[in-house]
């Protein structure tokens, strides 16, 4: 292979570590199909998992390959070891894939970097990676997959907010003229128009009058669903019967009933609604006041961007991720110190009593929202991809 000639495609294999209904997936299928539409690249996805709710939606994209050993049987035969197996990482690669040549490789997360030497091996082209994981992420799940001999084969590494580009600075010893930063994106269409009249929410929902704090994301502690479980405890006793608390997300059945226990201990249960997983987040944002990030770790949140992007005020803690660095506090949003779970509430409370404020800082919330938009995060990608193709000394 050589570098790219001006005016020809590029031919590059994105590589997703799954399908799901989860932001590094959804940013992947959003970029792809912003890039389907530019026409300067040709597309092919390789999937780690080939499972989730997305699947269908790669594979409208472009020629989508699938595991040898998908999902469990993957993670069954990798067990055996490598002594059985030979190379692992050559067992996910299908054997119709290893015979096309790629200008680059594009590992969508850490959790494809295992790949990354047997995919330079096979192609013998630039790679980069997309990284969505902070620091607790990096260091509590995925030490195996970010080893040296992993990073080595790495030409550029893409972080999604400032707190990324740190925690691959320091934990994993990559340098910064490695690193481009280009936080999140949404496209704005997908979210902004729901599809169900709030107004029928609310009576599927049984709320009336009441002020409503959202929130979204997989249930769990490093989303701070606890954290959102005080919230609604304080908010309760400044705001007796006047606010509810919904979160829109996944949640397992052990947090599930967790959450539920301890609300009814409580007594707050009657002010909590978990709407599980939603194919359309919107219709549901659309009924929120205030949208309330609780996550101890969230390297740049899809779910909030959107709901900013329907002009929902949304506030976050403080170091915990990408949202801190774009919010302006009291200005287009509001951020409190971590884990002050009575500030966040306080803050809240703030704006529920002044409509005037809650609306000005909506509209701020929307201008925010425009930042993060696919048109303009896939060009910077584009560009990424195309410098590091032309930068690959090809014939080394």
């Amino acid at each position: 292979m050589t570098a790219v000639a001006p005016g020809n495609k590029a031919s590059v294999l994105f590589v997703s570590h799954d399908a799901s209904r989860t932001g590094a997936p959804i940013v992947l299928l959003e970029f792809l199909a912003w890039l389907k539409e530019q026409e300067d690249i040709t597309l092919t996805i390789l999937l780690r998992r080939a499972d989730g709710d997305l699947l269908t939606a790669f594979e409208s994209i472009a020629p989508t390959y699938r595991p040898v050993f998908p999902g469990k049987w993957e993670r069954r035969f990798r067990k055996l070891g490598a002594s059985f197996l030979g190379n692992q990482e050559a067992d996910v690669i299908p054997e119709a894939l290893k015979s096309k040549s790629f200008d680059l490789v594009y590992l969508n997360t850490v959790v494809c970097l295992d790949l990354a030497p047997r995919l330079k091996e096979l192609f013998r082209c630039p790679v980069i990676c997309h990284v969505h994981e902070n620091e607790y992420t990096l260091h509590t799940f995925y030490r195996s997959h970010t080893l040296p001999r992993n990073l080595q084969p790495v030409d550029h590494f893409i972080a999604v907010s400032e707190s990324t580009r740190q925690a691959l600075i320091g934990q994993l010893s990559v340098a910064y003229e490695k690193i481009s930063l280009v936080y999140e994106f949404i496209n704005p269409e997908r979210i902004k128009t729901a599809t169900i009249a709030a107004a029928d929410i609310k009576r599927s929902l049984e709320i009336t009058s009441e002020l409503i704090i959202g929130g979204s994301g997989i249930a769990g502690w490093r989303k701070g669903t606890d954290w959102f479980l005080q919230l609604g405890l304080l908010l309760g006793k400044l705001r007796p019967g006047q606010i509810k608390m919904i979160w829109v997300g996944e949640i397992g059945d052990e947090i599930e009933g967790q959450l539920k226990y301890e609300a009814s201990r409580l007594d707050i249960d009657r002010h909590f609604i978990f709407t599980g997983t939603k194919q359309q987040p919107q219709n549901y944002f659309q009924l929120f006041d205030v949208f309330a990030l609780t996550s101890r770790e969230d390297p740049f949140p899809l779910v909030a961007i959107e709901a900013a992007s329907i002009k929902k005020p949304v506030i976050c803690f403080d170091r915990s991720g990408g949202m801190a660095e774009a919010i302006s506090h009291r200005q287009n949003g509001l951020v409190v110190p971590y884990g002050d779970v009575e500030a966040m509430a306080a803050e809240i409370i703030r704006i529920l009593d002044n409509p005037v404020l809650r609306h000005q800082m909506g509209e701020a919330s929307g201008k925010l929202a425009e930042k993060y938009e696919v048109r303009l995060a896939g060009k910077k990608l584009l560009g990424i991809i195309r410098q590091t193709i032309n930068a690959y000394p090809w014939n080394r």
